[in-house]
């Protein structure tokens, strides 16, 4: 027996063998961060369904649509965590990305145990999705650095096995222990946590990065249990190193949309796509997080917390069986095997509830715990337990860091996005139809994983530590000239971020309106109401005239002030709208506030994009001016947030500190433009400029500053020349065949952004819902479209310098004009027959309109309209497009309230649709690609 025992430990593949024995107690050590996350999501499935009844352990009521608020926002804090713990790995180190976990994840038993409003369970759960994000951002990466092949995905699989020991450890104690009795113990996990992290050293690939030879060396030795005197593993080390150095030259390459479209890197992102959806939307995670409610509605005759504890055990040896299989019988074969069984089980479970009730099962009332017993087993053999092994080893090199961290970012939205419908989903459609379309969508994905997913198992990550293991997540990009976090783009970035404060908080004003008109005709509790169509449509489309007013004023002032100073002037009238807002007494106040809110919008689409052409490097340029459209809705999505959830007189005195803090740092951080400086005479300024934004140090290499003040001295020489021109600008130049071929295409991209209706409905989107026979919550669909919008333009800002501005704009001009059109005929069918089954049909679709329109005419609309003019009349071209735009913004805000009132929804939408597909069909024949374009050419 002991001879056995011990050839048994000495097989390479054993974790407690000789070479495996410190990667696998190395990794058993980090993941008691994935345990506690576990904890806290299982200890929270019991609460919530307590917190809706007479026995809730606190003092306060807690509301259905609050709870899925409690639910989701683990979401947007996982988000948090993926780009905080992704941004940070590379910069310093794995280790100390680890010891940070544990911060949020204490303040979350903290906020639970300190608890006095529902503020401080949104909160908390938003600190626990922070942890949980960072755990699977920086654990997938530090266990692949330290694991040798042949046991990556054992040690890999370990993470979601040790969240499902914590989520059934969650269960027992939430349903044994007193609310108030488990936050003081469980908070010593994360202490102990933090403590072993002093235990074990950097892996051996971030230090070689870091040129720290030496430690490397004791690192490699460290993770491989091997001797200083061990030639062959000195060799591997030496091999090691020799990857991990060559070819950086040619890894700095910028990536081109073309590497995103050959054969291997498409096959990838379809199978990681549909991994994605299988993970979300087969409701697996969903499940867990609302298990108690989810037993509740099944009709079973079982105690809801022995059923809650019996399926987390089925989690862990779902798991468990993970870390046996997957290195034996490879990924493949498990995911067939995984969604298949989910969706049969999903498919039972939905006509067991269906048949109850009406029908007395009590006889079977086992059933729906052996059905889900079943269901969750098969998820996490497959789905769940093999999601991160297999998104690592799945991307080709070159693309591999671009698309795991956009696939990781992605998850976590999806996470808050199906944590928010599904309560909502049981409550509208019922248990049962909500698990069968979990089904469909599992079955779905097993037929695609049948025909495209390719085995990965025994894949060498040598290439891919090439690629991805230095942090290629995010951070290995920053050597990339097209990385925002690139040396010489960090201050371009910094100064972005600064001024889309502004932007923010104009968000927040357009977004706020929607859910407070509502209030406002149906209450007077704020001291006044708005009672007919007529107040309404010129309470929203003020805006627009406002909007014009901006656009000619600092339009006309930005040459003569300059960039900085026209930027600190548009936080004056934003900061007036939210005193007026506070001190309203009638309706002429909210009429005030929103004219000085357009100012400021419209003096923001002429500076903004402006001012980031002048100090954006052009293979950036496109992000950056995507942003301001990314952080509007960033906004928007607050403002419907608040102006849902917080009181009208709240709101003003939060968001004023925006403005403020926008003032402040305009003031003290952002330096003028250097193309207004040169144009304005003051060189050595201007270089200084020029040296802070492309941030150039007297300490750089000679060489290196040469090279970039080479492009300092090609832009003072054209503008310079262009200024012997500039009171030379006659009707002539705007009649030349460039600009000539310009308008057409500006003009329809004003029309399209426009009268396709994208932002007019985001200001009346609360009223679109109430219209169209959808019996779900107007203001919390109003609220999933506020995050629909930040995907869509944030998968602008990821897509818009790689694929091009043409391709977007036909992609989202097409899905606006279907989405639309779908949109009408609902509403039209409605008009007559019962869709109460089918009320959720409105939010898919306005979703995917305002999704598709954000990708292309929103987040792209100002930098295509800045790039499409000549040179020589750019500047007086795109202001001018700009005021026609915010004309179009007052007319379309006038009338699509009193469309909606006269012709009806479904005309109005048709008519929106119409305009969309004429855009989609004009910009397919004469829309020009502009990517990469120099602001001094044509």
């Amino acid at each position: 027996m002991t001879v056995k025992l011990s050839s048994l430990f000495e097989h390479p593949n054993c974790l407690l063998s000789r070479r495996n024995r410190h990667q696998f107690l190395v990794t058993l050590l980090v993941n008691i961060a994935t345990f506690s996350h576990g904890l806290g999501v299982g200890w929270m499935s019991p609460v919530m369904r307590d917190l809706q009844t007479d026995q809730s352990p606190l003092d306060f009521p807690v509301l259905v649509e609050q709870v899925s608020w409690i639910g989701s926002l683990v979401g947007i804090g996982s988000v948090m965590g993926n780009l905080l713990a992704g941004t940070l790995m590379d910069r310093i180190g794995r280790k100390l990305v680890l010891f940070g976990i544990a911060i949020p994840y204490m303040t979350f038993w903290c906020l639970i145990y300190f608890v006095q409003s529902v503020e401080f369970l949104y909160v908390g759960r938003l600190m626990a999705g922070m942890t949980g994000g960072a755990c699977y951002v920086v654990l997938p990466t530090f266990i692949s650095e330290i694991a040798d092949t042949n046991v990556r995905g054992r040690l890999g699989s370990i993470i979601l096995l040790s969240v499902n020991m914590g989520v059934l450890v969650g269960y027992i104690v939430s349903s044994s222990v007193d609310y108030f009795a488990s936050p003081p113990f469980i908070i010593a996990l994360p202490v102990c946590y933090f403590i072993c992290n002093f235990l074990f050293p950097e892996t051996p690939h971030h230090l070689i990065r870091k040129g720290k030879f030496e430690a490397a060396r004791e690192s490699f030795r460290f993770y491989k249990s091997i001797k200083k005197d061990d030639i062959k593993a000195e060799s591997e080390f030496e091999h090691l190193k020799f990857h991990l150095t060559k070819d950086e030259s040619a890894n700095s390459k910028a990536l081109s949309y073309k590497d995103f479209v050959t054969r291997p890197a498409l096959k990838a992102i379809g199978s990681a796509s549909v991994l994605l959806i299988c993970n979300q939307f087969s409701a697996s995670f969903c499940i867990t997080t609302y298990l108690s409610d989810v037993f509740a509605a099944s009709h079973t005759t079982l105690n809801l917390s022995m059923c809650t504890i019996v399926i987390g055990v089925l989690q862990i040896v779902g798991n468990y069986v993970t870390t046996l299989l997957c290195d034996k019988y490879g990924r493949r074969i498990l995911m067939l095997t995984s969604t298949s069984g989910a969706a049969v089980c999903l498919l039972a479970f939905g006509f067991f509830t269906y048949y109850a009730k009406d029908n007395n099962l009590s006889v079977v009332g086992w059933l729906p715990l052996a059905i889900l017993s079943i269901y969750v087993f098969m998820c996490n053999i497959g789905m769940v337990g093999c999601l991160f092994v297999v998104v690592v080893e799945l991307f080709p090199a070159k693309i591999r860091s671009v698309s795991v961290s956009t696939f990781v970012v992605i998850l976590s939205s999806t996470v808050f996005l199906t944590l928010k419908i599904f309560p909502i989903c049981m409550a509208v459609w019922g248990i049962s139809v909500t698990m069968w379309c979990s089904s469909g969508i599992t079955f779905s994905c097993f037929l695609y994983f049948c025909f495209f997913l390719e085995e990965t198992k025994g894949k060498s990550l040598l290439e891919a530590v090439v690629e991805f293991c230095g942090s290629r997540m995010l951070v290995k990009l920053f050597n990339r000239p097209n990385c925002l976090l690139n040396r010489r783009n960090r201050y371009q970035l910094l100064t972005t971020l600064l001024i889309n404060l502004i932007s923010i908080s104009h968000g927040i004003g357009i977004g706020w309106l929607s859910p407070t008109l509502r209030k406002l005709q149906l209450d007077s509790s704020v001291g006044f109401q708005i009672t007919s169509e007529f107040e309404i449509s010129w309470v929203g489309s003020m805006l627009g005239m406002g909007s014009v007013t901006g656009n000619i004023l600092v339009g006309t002032l930005l040459s003569r002030l300059g960039s900085k100073r026209s930027l600190l002037l548009i936080a004056i009238p934003h900061s007036c709208l939210w005193i007026l807002v506070y001190f309203a007494k009638s309706v002429e106040y909210l009429y005030a506030g929103r004219l000085l809110a357009g100012i400021c919008g419209g003096g923001m689409y002429i500076v903004h994009p402006i001012f980031l052409s002048e100090i954006a490097d052009a293979n950036i340029r496109g992000t950056f001016s995507a942003m301001v459209m990314l952080s509007v809705n960033v906004g928007i999505l607050l403002g419907y947030i608040m102006g849902t959830h917080l009181s009208y007189f709240t709101i003003p005195w939060i968001v004023l500190v925006l403005p403020i803090a926008y003032f402040v740092s305009v003031l003290l951080f952002i330096k003028e433009s250097p193309m207004h400086l040169i144009r304005s005479g003051k060189y050595s300024e201007a270089e200084r400029s020029f040296r802070y934004y492309k941030n150039i140090k007297d300490t750089d290499n000679i060489n290196d500053q040469h090279r970039a003040m080479e492009d300092f001295d090609n832009m003072k020489a054209v503008l310079t020349k262009g200024d012997q021109l500039k009171d030379a600008i006659t009707f002539k130049d705007f009649c030349t065949r460039p600009a000539l071929k310009a308008y057409g295409p500006a003009l329809v991209l004003l029309i399209a952004n426009q009268f396709s209706g994208l932002f007019s409905m985001v200001n009346y989107m609360s009223d679109i819902f109430a219209q169209s026979h959808s019996t779900m919550d107007p203001n919390t669909c109003t609220i999933i479209i506020g995050a629909v919008q930040i995907l869509g333009t944030y998968v602008t800002t990821l897509l818009c310098d790689i694929c091009g501005r043409k391709l977007l704009m036909l992609v989202s001009t097409a899905g606006v004009a279907i989405s639309l059109t779908g949109f009408g005929f609902f509403t039209q069918y409605a008009r007559e027959h019962d869709v109460s089954e089918y009320s959720w049909v409105p939010l898919l679709l306005m979703s995917m309109d305002i999704f598709l329109g954000n990708i292309g005419l929103v987040g792209c609309f100002f930098v295509s309209l800045v790039e499409i003019f000549p040179v020589k009349i750019r500047a007086k071209a795109a202001s001018m497009a700009i005021v026609i735009c915010s004309c179009f913004v007052f007319v379309m805000l006038n009338i699509l309230p009193i469309c909606m009132k006269q012709w009806g929804i479904s005309a109005t939408m048709w008519s929106c649709a119409g305009v969309a597909a004429f855009s989609f069909a004009y910009f397919s024949v004469f829309l020009k690609e502009t990517k990469g374009k120099s602001m001094l050419d044509d």
